[in-house]
């Protein structure tokens, strides 16, 4: 069941975006399983495979549980199968079993949109920190593989941005395209789709001549608000290097905040 479990966890991930996975570690004496038993906890709080069933089972489930709420580090148990004790509960098998509990999560999904200096640097530092990233730009010229990290899905689309790869629920976006007029066409393509983050480049001015036009086509105050603008982390970045680190800490923060 534990390869079946591995064969199926990228499934669940790619549905769930992050769950819990308790490991038997250690199995010394009466056990009911032995190493290497997975079984995965959802965020639902039901669970896929078993590492020995009864209480000794939904004690687990529980600091698993725990662990996902908690936004929380790797730890192990022990859990003693004997009447009395610290790690007891109440069994009378006589073992030990110790349980691996950590977070799965999927690799976090980034849309650059805009293949310029500042979509390029970005790529680049969320290629490095470990996010799926694809860059999206009318400009062909633009999508040159070289400029990019290994890794990296490049998308040429229209010049009307119909076309603009919908993200997924969780899902991060920056736009740091090249106007903004290019940067209204992503935002209303965007519009209604639920996503972690949400955040676009450019000044005070260009920020109130876009929003006065969403505003005249029915845009509320909730949909403008929910993206960050200015972009990214203020450290008093200036360089599209500099950019793109501000832009990458604010997305790490958005996607690490502990409740």
């Amino acid at each position: 069941m534990s390869s079946q479990i591995l064969t199926e966890l990228p499934g669940f991930l790619e549905r769930y975006g992050r769950l819990a996975m308790a490991t038997v570690v250690s199995a010394v004496g009466s056990t009911p399983r032995e190493t290497t038993a997975r079984m995965l906890v959802l965020p639902d709080g039901s669970s896929v495979g078993t590492i020995g069933g009864g209480k000794f089972e939904s004690l687990v489930l529980a600091d698993a549980r725990k662990l996902l709420d908690a936004h929380g580090l790797p730890f192990t148990r022990d859990y003693d199968f004997v009447p009395s004790g610290e790690n007891a509960f109440g069994a009378v098998c006589g073992g030990t079993v110790t349980v691996l509990l950590e977070i799965v999560e999927r690799a976090p999904h980034l849309l650059v949109v805009g293949a310029g200096h500042c979509g390029r640097a970005l790529a680049r530092v969320a290629r490095f920190t470990g996010w799926e990233v694809t860059v999206a730009d009318e400009r062909p010229a633009q999508l040159d593989p070289a400029a990019f990290p290994e890794g990296a899905r490049l998308v040429r689309v229209a010049d009307d941005y119909a076309d603009l790869p919908v993200p997924a629920p969780r899902d991060s976006v920056a736009i740091v395209s090249r106007g903004h007029v290019t940067d209204g066409q992503a935002f209303r393509r965007l519009r209604g789709v639920p996503l972690a983050y949400l955040g676009m480049i450019g000044s005070k001015a260009k920020r109130k001549a876009l929003f006065d036009e969403l505003r005249a086509e029915g845009f509320t105050e909730a949909e403008l608000n929910r993206a960050h603008n200015p972009i990214g982390l203020d450290i008093g970045a200036e360089s599209p290097e500099e950019i793109a680190i501000a832009i990458m800490a604010q997305l790490i923060e958005t996607r690490r905040k502990r409740p």
